[in-house]
């Protein structure tokens, strides 16, 4: 199968293409081009489209499938990148699955040498930053499934918190490690409780990737089923805290 994936979720923009004829010599990626930008992703998504396409020799009716990052994340950025695909996918008749940021900061979240123990962590917990010091979050927990492309399963729904607030998220123990752009505000923000912060945990900050890339996501949309719900390509939109209107404005 040949994929197509892109990602303009964030403060970045990237496209890669998977070959699964490939993992029998080296890695299924065959190309990959990313750039860091807060804006300008309409601009340049198409022509990091291009450039991996040039690269490969492949033309668009070599595809099978496409996938694209669905936020949350920047609002044009994820418009910009699901238009994109959906535009390519609808001229190709070609099959579009769509992957959370949550899920492609997961799929690469590594913990180096973390607390210096050698034991993985239990739990994963993705923080976004949503703006101002605001995070969308979701937790996950370690798949129980041996050999899976995907190490990590859902324990619960996406929503959004701030740092303070964090720790309600925390399962009652085991390891935990926290990724995503979103991270060093925790981790301020638990410095600053450190005193009185009560806590069974034990808190790991990921190293790897702090923002969606396309890399995780050819390699996520490549083995989930097109018809199951997850794959929808749909917007993943969440409330920041700070998105409400003012107390004494709530019922005009």
């Amino acid at each position: 199968m040949k994929l197509l994936a892109l990602d303009s979720s964030a403060a970045a923009c990237s496209v890669a293409l998977w070959d699964d004829r490939e993992e029998k010599t080296g890695s299924p990626i065959v190309a990959h081009r990313g750039k860091y930008m807060e804006r300008g992703q309409s601009e340049a998504l198409i022509p990091l489209v291009d450039s991996v396409m040039e690269e490969t020799g492949w033309i668009f009716s070599d595809l099978d499938r496409l996938g694209v990052t669905v936020g949350p994340g920047s609002f044009t950025g994820v418009r910009v990148g699901l238009a994109a695909a959906r535009g390519l996918a609808l001229a190709g008749r070609l099959p579009l699955v769509g992957v959370t940021s949550f899920e492609a900061i997961a799929f690469e979240a590594w913990a180096g040498d973390g607390d210096g123990s050698n034991m993985p962590p239990d739990t994963l917990l993705v923080a976004l930053s949503a703006g101002r010091s605001d995070l969308y979050v979701q937790i996950f927990a370690r798949s129980k499934i041996p050999g899976a492309v995907f190490p990590w399963r859902l324990l619960g729904p996406p929503g959004a918190a701030i740092p303070e607030k964090v720790p309600q998220w925390f399962p009652n123990e085991g390891r935990v490690l926290i990724a995503g752009n979103g991270a060093p505000l925790i981790r301020a923000a638990l410095a600053k409780r450190e005193k009185t912060l009560v806590t069974t945990c034990s808190l790991i900050y990921a190293e790897g990737p702090s923002l969606p890339d396309a890399i995780a996501v050819a390699t996520i949309a490549a083995v989930r089923d097109v018809e199951a719900p997850e794959s929808a390509p749909a917007p993943l939109y969440l409330h920041s805290h700070y998105a409400r209107l003012p107390q004494d404005q709530v019922g005009e």
